[in-house]
């Protein structure tokens, strides 16, 4: 294995080739993927196009069907993460762990040029070679948000 000095591009740590599902799938064959494969999170694409438009986490699985009590028939396009933050294969380890701390994040979707996914970027990738930038990743997603404050008068 290459030492943490030459792996520095997202190419060189990512997770290559992630299954994907499209908008039209259920919640139940998304979840049903997840488990078979041993994945947390799917790419959705566009159905015969192969550009991503969305990613569906299996976090998102539990809050938007599982704790509303919806039917686990329920389409991915109702309730998957729109446009999500992506990243290609000769995107730097710091740019994109970059992204990651500052949208809160643990993982990236690599897309190539057409916007196809080639790949999944997540925090545990850059954990095993880099643990300093995992650190960094982690301390700035655990900050509290910061939100504004609005008087308003009685």
């Amino acid at each position: 294995m290459a030492s943490s000095e030459q792996i520095t591009n997202v190419g060189s740590l990512m997770t290559p080739t992630p299954f994907t599902i499209s908008p039209n799938d259920s919640a139940q064959s998304a979840a049903r993927l997840m488990a078979a494969t041993g994945v947390g999170i799917l790419p959705v694409e566009v159905p015969g196009v192969g550009a991503i438009i969305g990613v569906l986490t299996d976090r998102d699985i539990v809050v938007s069907v599982l704790a509303e009590g919806t039917p686990p028939t329920r389409a991915v396009r109702e309730f998957m993460v729109v446009s999500p933050e992506t990243c290609t294969p000769e995107d730097s380890i710091l740019n994109a762990a970059q992204k990651m701390a500052e949208r809160k994040i643990r993982r990236l979707v690599v897309v190539n040029d057409r916007h196809e996914a080639v790949g999944v970027l997540s925090l545990s990738d850059i954990a095993r070679v880099h643990p300093e930038v995992a650190g960094m990743i982690l301390s700035r997603s655990t900050e509290p948000a910061q939100f504004a404050v609005m008087e308003v008068e009685a």
